[in-house]
């Protein structure tokens, strides 16, 4: 096993596009989003241990033990007996950047970069199609973590297709001094909201390298999240006056994002946006 602590990047990502369709019998409601990485998020450190333990830092949920981190090494430790010892340890060390309950899927990074820390540290030799599985157990855009960069999403989210590398937009992205639980979100979503994804996955493949397209981007929580949060209504008309190409929210919020062509109006919004915000950044696309 590896001796030295190895590091990690857990890039953040947001919804360029995200339809929530019907409820499934396990619970999960079947979407359409069209996910991409971001250059912001967490930093991931993982050394080999006796025990499996997580370094408390500002900005991690519960207790350690409740972890992502904790529970992807305990599931991928029980899902492949053959290939680690049951008794296997890991000690990790988060530095927490992204903020919880934004909707940038901080904790599923994480959870991600548990699992490929694990499967190097561990010598476990899986492939990522290995880890895939675990990864969906874990939660519904896990899996995407694995592979980073633009990727079109089905099911709960774990079905995922490569998708093209969108016009190269600066992004400012604000999270107000909000909290939003996804569950409670999925119940204010409005019942007749449109069902476009066929139509807008066929058009991305034609005009993702122009940026006027990027005007028809929609997320089914913005409108009720606007309503339900004046500080995420707030924030978005704040954004929208440094004139970006689109503002919108990121998952289930409380996070919005605008998209910007020239770097200095977005350096701009990002100085007019910090007082109103809890966490705020100037960020590009990653792959």
């Amino acid at each position: 096993m590896t001796t030295h602590a190895e590091t990690v990047p857990c890039f953040g990502k947001i919804n360029l596009f995200l339809e929530i369709q019907d409820r499934r019998a396990d619970g999960y409601h079947n979407l359409g989003t069209l996910f991409h990485t971001i250059d912001c998020g967490d930093r991931l450190s993982a050394e080999a241990s006796e025990t499996l333990t997580l370094d408390c830092s500002e900005g991690i949920t519960a207790t350690p033990e409740e972890n992502l981190v904790i529970k992807a090494a305990k599931l991928l430790r029980e899902t492949f007996p053959e290939r680690v010892k049951a008794d296997a340890g890991m000690h990790f060390s988060l530095a927490k950047i992204l903020p919880t309950g934004a909707g940038l899927g901080g904790g599923s990074s994480n959870a991600a970069a548990a699992l490929q820390l694990c499967n190097r540290i561990w010598r476990m030799q899986l492939t990522d199609a290995d880890l895939l599985p675990v990864a969906a157990r874990l939660g519904a855009d896990v899996p995407f973590f694995l592979y980073g960069g633009c990727y079109f999403a089905t099911g709960k989210g774990e079905i995922l297709t490569p998708a093209p590398s969108p016009y190269p937009f600066h992004i400012v992205i604000g999270t107000p001094k909000c909290r939003v639980e996804t569950g409670w979100a999925y119940g204010q979503l409005d019942p007749a909201r449109k069902q476009e994804w066929a139509r807008f996955k066929a058009l991305y493949f034609t005009y993702f390298e122009d940026w006027e397209f990027y005007q028809v981007l929609r997320n089914d929580f913005d409108a009720p999240m606007r309503r339900h949060f004046p500080e995420i209504d707030n924030l978005a008309n704040l954004m929208k006056d440094s004139g970006p190409v689109k503002t919108l929210l990121s998952g289930s919020g409380a996070s919005v994002f605008s998209l910007f062509r020239e770097k200095g109006a977005a350096e701009k919004c990002l100085a007019e946006i910090q007082p109103q915000c809890r966490f705020a950044c100037l960020a590009e696309f990653s792959t």
